[in-house]
């Protein structure tokens, strides 16, 4: 859906998370709580010593809790398939976050003795249906681009509008993605504006580059270059290639901010740097013309070959110039 954000799949079968165990006033209440303070105090150690028993015994909370160190390595070697045999027998038991997690590892093949996106499907829903919002996010995410189910983008619509109405930012990018492209909704540019503003609220970098479009293109809301490139600047801050490219055209075109070859410079560096090939270009293009007063043929050399090698014909062509004109 995204280019993550195609990319990005959001299975965090091993990922660090705040455990939050739901247990009866009973010991292993108590002996979870310990628990999960040492976890949050990153004393690993103490987390593994007090969950173990309890896990043992086989409280499912601890299961879950357990199966996170083994699958991280905290406080114990790392063990995925162990991890995965904890999450199961907790999953089993109606853990959510377990079940989620279950799946999250045959979706990426992890602990698992094969990647399996049906069986994937089936605890990912299992913890969705109970209310686990990151299940839902993703399994509207199976549902879209049919992995492991069949393709229904109506039905990847309604669990991604449970979760972004749960908070979850991600779902709440991609039920503005579907406003914006009619897929399993009708389209709808205000909703869309409105979903897509929530998760850049959030500190989502793709909608806060998407959102800087928006007020570039004045597709569903004003035009405003100064918002556009606020926008850009907040997701180009966390890194996002695009944005980081968008900022660089901006500045150097001078149309919704002061040209300033310098910033576009900078900006065009940061994409670069990522691999990205227009940026690559347009750096070599700048040396090759010239900037602050000096043509530097080298330098344009350096990054239009490394544009070329990425694909892009533009930078071919000038460098087969440059080598005709023997600036090479």
């Amino acid at each position: 859906m995204t280019q993550k954000i195609a990319s990005w799949v959001r299975a965090v079968a091993f990922l660090c998370v705040v455990l939050s165990p739901a247990l009866p006033l009973t010991d292993a209440f108590a002996g979870s709580l310990e628990a999960q303070a040492a976890y949050n105090a990153k004393n690993y150690e103490e987390a593994f010593k007090q969950w173990k028993p309890l896990a043992d015994a086989g409280d499912p909370a601890s299961e879950f809790g357990l199966g996170v160190l083994y699958g991280q390595g905290l406080g114990v070697a790392q063990d995925k398939k162990q991890a995965v045999a904890l999450w199961r027998k907790a999953a089993e038991q109606g853990n959510s976050d377990a079940a989620y997690y279950l799946g999250s590892c045959y979706l990426l093949g992890e602990g698992v003795d094969k990647k399996d996106a049906s069986v994937a499907a089936v605890w990912i829903r299992r913890a969705a249906e109970a209310g686990q919002t990151e299940a839902q996010n993703q399994l509207g995410s199976l549902y879209w681009r049919g992995e492991g189910v069949p393709a229904d983008d109506k039905l990847a619509f309604g669990w991604w509008l449970k979760a972004a109405q749960a908070g979850v930012a991600e779902s709440q990018f991609n039920v503005g993605a579907s406003y914006t492209s009619g897929r399993g909704v009708a389209k709808d540019d205000a909703q869309a504006m409105a979903w897509q503003l929530k998760a850049a609220l959030q500190g989502h970098a793709v909608a806060q580059y998407v959102l800087g479009y928006r007020y570039f293109q004045g597709t569903g809301v004003a035009t405003s270059g100064a918002d556009a490139i606020a926008w850009w600047l907040k997701s180009a801050n966390q890194g996002y290639v695009n944005a980081e490219l968008a900022l660089g055209n901006a500045y150097a075109e001078g149309k919704i901010v002061e040209r300033d070859v310098n910033s576009a410079k900078y900006w065009w560096e940061m994409a670069a740097n990522q691999g990205n090939a227009d940026a690559q270009f347009n750096l070599g293009f700048l040396y090759y013309n010239e900037i602050n007063g000096h043509i530097d043929y080298g330098k344009s050399a350096f990054w239009l070959k490394k544009a070329a090698s990425n694909g892009n014909e533009k930078a071919k062509y000038l460098l087969d110039m440059m080598k005709s004109k023997g600036q090479l």
